[in-house]
């Protein structure tokens, strides 16, 4: 799988790879859904994938879980306050490559 853009989390529409972070961020469900196109899924266990992280990481010499500009607290740019199940229209996430085991952001 290559070059597939990451179309809903749980749900969720995509609004943009800020949008994406801050949602697995603060998802607080069990599993993490990652709705590709042509309807392929990715299913994570939310706390095994978050437990993994750091020897992900470490295997692949990653050094950090995402850039600074990702970190920074999510801002809706239209200032509208943020609900999981409110659909932002169809700006997916373009995703460069997802391994078996963890998604690197391109």
């Amino acid at each position: 799988m290559g070059n597939q853009q990451v179309i809903k989390l749980n749900g969720t529409m995509i609004k943009n790879i800020h949008h994406l972070a801050h949602l697995v961020d603060t998802c607080q469900d069990k599993f993490l859904t990652f709705e590709f196109e042509d309807d392929f899924l990715v299913v994570l266990d939310r706390e095994e994938a978050a437990a993994a992280s750091s020897d992900i990481q470490k295997e692949h010499a990653i050094p950090s879980v995402r850039s600074l500009d990702l970190s920074e607290p999510y801002v809706d740019t239209n200032h509208e306050v943020q609900n999981q199940g409110e659909d932002f229209g169809d700006s997916p996430v373009t995703n460069f490559e997802l391994g078996v085991d963890c998604l690197l952001w391109a």
